[in-house]
């Protein structure tokens, strides 16, 4: 009788162990799940990236069509544009270390 107590605890404990192999490891088991949570949390944090990226450009895209400073401050530092009368002047800068050549 002791032999057959034995034989039943050992198929419960191979079947457990199939049980949970499967749980976890199926296609749509633990681990995916715990894969797809981590995509999930990237995804939700590159979202608010962007929503925060968007909203400076609104706010610049505004600027733009309202702000006459902001222009001319932008065509001044991007496109080197200057205004009537005004003369422009590039300075060279050298990459010396230690002295010269």
């Amino acid at each position: 009788m002791r032999i057959d107590l034995r034989i039943k605890l050992f198929l419960y404990a191979i079947l457990i162990i199939i049980l949970f192999s499967y749980i976890v490891f199926k296609e749509k088991g633990v681990i995916e799940y715990f894969k797809l949570e981590k995509k999930y949390q990237e995804l939700v944090q590159e979202n608010n990236n962007l929503k925060k990226d968007r909203k400076k450009l609104l706010e610049i895209i505004h600027k733009l069509k309202t702000d006459k400073e902001y222009i001319e401050k932008i065509a001044r530092e991007k496109y080197n544009m200057i205004k009537e009368g005004e003369i422009l002047i590039k300075v060279k800068r050298t990459n010396n270390k230690g002295g010269k050549k």
